[in-house]
C-alpha cells in the first residue's frame, strides 16, 4: 500500500476512542462539572446585534512574510505590510532583510519584524489623519505581552527595542486620537479564559476546605512556570490538586467554548495580567533599565548610544495599556473569534504593568459587538476586511520563488537559493 497507508489506518483505529475523548473533552470528569458552572457564569448569551458595513469606517491590516535559506547559511526574507480602508484606500509597505540567525528562532524573528511593520503602517495612515476602527489580524496582547530581549543574529540583535519602540508610538498616537485599535483572530491556542475559570474554581475550593487562600495564590502563581512543578504539587494540599494540575494544563479556551457554549454570545471581558516573564522583567526596568538592558543585550549594550536610546524606549514599556480580551461566539455552528483592545477603549485607564492577575470587568461592549457583527458574513467569511486584506497582502512561495527571488538575483548578484548549491565539494 503507497506511503504507508496500511500502518496509518491501523494506528489511526487504535486510537480513535482516545482521540475523540481528547478532542471534546474540557476537562476530566470530576473537575468538568465546577468548570462548567464557572463557564456559565461568565459566559454571555446573547444573538448578534444586526448591522450594515457601511456604518462604520475601517482600516484592516494584515501581513506576509517570506524566507529563503542561502547557500552560505545566511536567510533573505520579505515581509509585505497592507492596510485597506473600506472606503478603497490602500497603504502598502515591503521591508526586506538579510541576516544570520539561530536555526531555533528564525520564523519567530521574522514574524515580529512583519508584525513591525504592519505597526509602521497604521502609524503612517494615522498621522495622515484615519479615523475610525483599526482592525488587526491577530492578538494584540500577543504582541504587548513579550519583552525585548537581544535577538541571537547578526545583524538584528537590537530589533525587539526597536519593535517596541513603534508600538509605543502607534499606542500613544491611536490614543490621543481616540482610535479604536482591534485584534481580531481565530486562533485557537490561548488559554486566559480557562487559567481565570480553573482560578475562581480553586478559590471556592479553597474557602469550601478552610484552606491558607494566601498559601494557594502562591502557588498558583507559580503553577504556571513548568520548572519545579513537581515541588509545587507536593505543597498543594490534597482536595485541590487535582485541580491545580488542571489549571497549568495548557488546553486552549476554544475546548471549552464549542463544548459548554449552547448559543451564540460572548465571554465576560477580562483585563488580562502579562507573563510572569514580562511582569519580572518589569520590575528590573522600573528598578534600574541600564541594569536590565546589560542583562539581556549583553553584546548591544557595549554600546553607549544603544542604552542612551533603549533606556528611553524601555521605561516607556510601563506605560503601555492593559488589554482587555474576550471571545465571541457569533453562531453555533461556528468557532469562535478572540478580540483584544487596549484597556482605553473601553474607558479603563490601566496599563499592562500593573496588572497583577487577570480580572473581569463590567464594561459596554455593544459598539465592537456591532462592528463584528457588521463584517460577519457567516462560516464562510468570519470578516470581510480582514479577509480583503489577507487575500490582497499573501506573498505565496510560488510568487516568491518565480519573482521575487531571481530579481534579488538580478539587483544583488548572488545566488538566492540552495538548488544550484552542490553540498560535497572536492578540492
Amino acid at each position: 500500500m503507497p506511503e504507508f497507508l496500511d500502518l496509518y489506518v491501523q494506528d489511526l483505529t487504535a486510537k480513535k476512542t482516545w482521540i475523540n475523548d481528547a478532542y471534546s473533552q474540557p476537562a476530566p470528569s470530576p473537575i468538568a462539572a465546577h468548570l462548567r458552572r464557572e463557564f456559565e457564569n461568565y459566559w454571555r448569551f446573547k444573538e448578534f446585534p444586526k448591522a450594515s458595513p457601511d456604518e462604520f469606517k475601517v482600516l484592516a491590516v494584515d501581513g506576509s512574510l517570506q524566507y529563503v535559506i542561502m547557500p552560505n547559511g545566511g536567510i533573505f526574507y520579505v515581509v509585505r505590510a497592507l492596510a485597506m480602508s473600506n472606503t478603497n484606500a490602500e497603504f502598502r509597505s515591503v521591508h526586506t532583510g538579510f541576516d544570520y540567525i539561530s536555526e531555533e528562532n528564525y520564523r519567530a524573528v521574522i514574524g515580529r519584524v512583519m508584525e513591525w511593520l504592519e505597526h509602521e503602517v497604521i502609524l503612517d495612515v494615522l498621522n495622515k489623519g484615519f479615523e475610525g476602527y483599526v482592525l488587526i489580524d491577530g492578538s494584540i496582547y500577543g504582541r504587548l505581552a513579550h519583552v525585548p530581549l537581544e535577538v541571537n543574529s547578526t545583524y538584528s540583535k537590537d530589533f525587539m527595542v526597536k519593535y517596541f519602540e513603534t508600538v509605543i508610538k502607534l499606542f500613544n498616537t491611536a490614543r490621543e486620537g481616540k482610535i479604536p485599535i482591534i485584534g481580531l483572530s481565530k486562533e485557537s491556542r490561548s488559554s486566559f479564559l480557562k487559567e481565570f475559570l480553573m482560578r475562581k474554581v480553586i478559590f471556592k475550593l479553597t474557602e469550601e476546605f478552610n484552606l491558607n487562600v494566601l498559601e494557594v495564590a502562591t502557588l498558583m502563581s507559580r503553577a504556571l512556570n513548568k520548572r519545579g512543578f513537581s515541588n509545587i504539587l507536593e505543597k498543594t494540599p490534597t482536595p485541590i490538586r487535582e485541580f491545580m494540575i488542571e489549571y497549568a494544563t495548557l488546553k486552549p479556551d476554544f475546548l471549552l467554548i464549542m463544548n459548554y457554549a449552547r448559543k451564540p454570545g460572548y465571554s465576560t471581558p477580562l483585563i488580562l495580567n502579562p507573563p510572569n516573564g514580562a511582569k519580572k522583567a518589569f520590575r528590573l526596568i522600573k528598578a534600574d533599565p541600564v541594569k536590565y538592558l546589560q542583562l539581556t543585550h549583553p553584546i548591544s549594550s557595549r554600546n553607549t548610544d544603544f542604552i542612551k536610546w533603549a533606556s528611553h524606549v524601555i521605561e516607556r514599556l510601563l506605560k503601555l495599556p492593559a488589554i482587555v480580551s474576550f471571545y465571541i461566539l457569533p453562531s453555533s455552528l461556528d468557532t469562535p473569534m478572540r478580540i483584544d483592545v487596549p484597556a482605553w477603549v473601553l474607558g479603563i485607564e490601566k496599563n499592562i504593568s500593573d496588572v497583577d492577575s487577570s480580572e473581569d470587568i463590567d464594561v459596554n461592549v455593544d459598539n465592537i459587538l456591532r462592528l463584528i457583527s457588521a463584517g460577519y458574513v457567516g462560516l464562510e467569511d468570519y470578516n470581510i476586511w480582514l479577509t480583503a486584506v489577507h487575500r490582497k497582502v499573501k506573498l505565496r512561495r510560488k510568487t516568491f520563488e518565480q519573482i521575487y527571488l531571481p530579481r534579488f538575483e538580478e539587483i544583488v548578484g548572488r545566488t538566492a537559493t540552495s538548488r544550484r548549491y552542490r553540498r560535497v565539494r572536492f578540492p
